[in-house]
C-alpha cells in the first residue's frame, strides 16, 4: 500500500495516510475531520532488489560518496 501526503484546505494541516488506492477518497483530516483535502505529490523512493547494502536511489540526490546517510557512502 503506497503512503498518500494530504494538506486539509480547511485548517492547513499537513499529514500522511497509509492506504489503498481506492482508500484515499476516504481520507479525513486527523485534526479537523475535513474531507476537503489536497493530495500533495512527493519524490519517490525506489529501492534496487538484491543491492549490497540495501541502498536506495530516488528523489534524494544522493550519488555514492555524496551523502552519510546511505549505506555505502
Amino acid at each position: 500500500m503506497p503512503t498518500y501526503e494530504f494538506i486539509c484546505k480547511n485548517c492547513g494541516n499537513r499529514f500522511s495516510v497509509f492506504t489503498t488506492v481506492a482508500g484515499r477518497d476516504k481520507v479525513q483530516c486527523e485534526n479537523c475531520q475535513s474531507r476537503d483535502l489536497q493530495q500533495v505529490f512527493s519524490g519517490l523512493t525506489f529501492f534496487k532488489s538484491g543491492s549490497r547494502g540495501g541502498g536506495s536511489t530516488g528523489s534524494s540526490g544522493c550519488s555514492r560518496g555524496s551523502c552519510s546517510g546511505c549505506p555505502g557512502c
